[in-house]
Order: C-alpha cells, then structure tokens, then sequence
C-alpha cells in the first residue's frame, strides 16, 4: 500500500509508532467499522496517546471515509462519537489519580 501511496507510511497519530497504511488496512481488510474500532482495537493509540488520538480523529476519519462510505456528515458523526468517549474516560478518571494515558503510567516505573 505504501508502494503506491507514500503518504500511507506518514504517522497515523503523533508521536505514536501506527502508520496510516493501518488505519487503511483495518477499514478494507479486517471489517474496523469506525475511528474509535481503528484507534482504540486496530491500534492501541487511545491508550497510549488519548489527547492525540483525539487531535487526530478528524484525520482519521478522512483517511477511511471512502473505504468505509461515508460522506461528510458521517466522518464528522465519527469524531464526535470518539471525542466523546475520551471525554467519558477523562471524566472517570478524576479523582482516582490514575494516569492520563498508559505512557504516564509507566514513566514513573
């Protein structure tokens, strides 16, 4: 995939090791349905990089909306969904000083 689309082997998320050939693969060829399913399952980039797999949800979602049908009004349907769910998890976390993502908690190991 990279071969014919250079741009496949850019990052999916800064800072994060998943490329955007992933993201591409899951949609096509493992039946991922939706940005939380690539970036939560078909990568672990929500649990290693929350706050940037939400900067990068939009980008995502563009990546996949042909693949996946989705005009418009879908990927942005997209995003809100998985944003909102990063807030839920953010939300949870107060109060229980549990780390913000799995990077932090293994930092001070």
């Amino acid at each position: 995939m990279i071969e014919r689309d250079p741009t496949l082997g850019e990052p999916l998320v800064e800072g994060l090791p998943y490329l955007q050939a992933e993201a591409v693969y899951a949609a096509r060829y493992e039946m991922a349905r939706g940005v939380d399913d690539i970036l939560s399952r078909r990568t672990r980039a929500r649990l290693l990089g929350r706050d940037a797999s939400g900067e990068a949800a939009p980008a995502v979602a563009a990546l996949v909306a042909t693949d996946l049908g989705w005009d418009e009004d879908q990927q942005q349907r997209q995003v809100k969904a998985f944003r909102a769910l990063l807030d839920e998890e953010r939300a949870a976390a107060i109060g229980h000083e549990l780390p913000e993502t799995a990077l932090d908690a293994t930092a001070g190991a």
